[in-house]
């Protein structure tokens, strides 16, 4: 079966896999409500710094072009419609342009963090204020980020199997849809039954206490710096 990369945790030595998990997501937390409030002018700034830290930790751009088909064409659409609605080309691209840095800025978090060390981090974090309900909290956000790449590989696995057999969605695209649907659906339902059965002999407790990842000193700087990106911006755009 030919497994995807988008989503997947890359294991890799760079500055976004040595950062503190939770660090990395504020910074997405605080990127993404500055760059979906930004002025047209704003986002493509912010757009490249994506692509920067992209380029920094060397993103294999082949293979996430051809699976991120999906969300190139959503964009494509998006700009399309604010083109059609305001007739501007500069207003229509960095529509198109926000949305990407959000998908890019996700990828960029799924791509340097295993869910396993997200959710412990994040567990630490609410411990103080949520107690045992934060490990339970962490628990469903880490099986919920662990099934996002198995949902993709499903869905490739069975698209390449059709297409193995001979099968065309241009005939009958209706039931070639609902035929590959079902097929995904059941194969997700067996492999949650079997994750189900591993994490039941492991004795798994949802509200159990896990040891999260260290942090360094990089990582209160990347928080602080996050956590104040959105009100410098929210100054700027005042005082302009």
């Amino acid at each position: 079966m030919a497994q995807a990369l988008i989503f997947h945790y890359r294991q890799a030595d760079n500055f976004l896999t040595r950062l503190n998990p939770a660090a990395k997501l504020v910074c997405l937390l605080s990127y993404s409500i500055t760059v979906s409030s930004a002025p047209p002018l704003a986002v493509y700034p912010l757009f490249l710094l994506c692509l920067i830290a992209a380029a920094a930790i060397k993103l294999p751009w082949k293979e996430y072009m051809k699976e991120s088909i999906f969300f190139l064409l959503i964009a494509l659409m998006m700009g399309l419609s604010s083109f059609l609605s305001q007739g501007e080309i500069l207003t229509a691209c960095s529509c198109a342009l926000s949305f990407l840095s959000l998908v890019l800025a996700a990828m960029l978090l799924a791509d340097t963090t295993m869910p396993d060390e997200l959710s412990r981090s994040l567990a630490s974090a609410l411990s103080r204020v949520m107690g045992r309900y934060a490990y339970i909290l962490s628990s469903i956000m880490e099986i919920t980020l662990s099934m996002i790449p198995v949902i993709i590989d499903s869905t490739i696995c069975m698209y390449e199997a059709r297409k193995a057999r001979g099968a065309s969605f241009f005939h009958h695209p209706v039931r070639s849809v609902s035929e590959l649907s079902l097929s995904i659906l059941s194969d997700l339902i067996d492999k949650a039954e079997t994750y189900t059965d591993a994490l039941y002999s492991r004795s798994y407790e949802p509200e159990g206490k896990r040891s999260p990842a260290p942090y360094k000193a990089a990582d209160v700087v990347i928080i602080c710096l996050s956590a104040a990106l959105p009100a410098v911006y929210l100054l700027l755009v005042r005082r302009l």
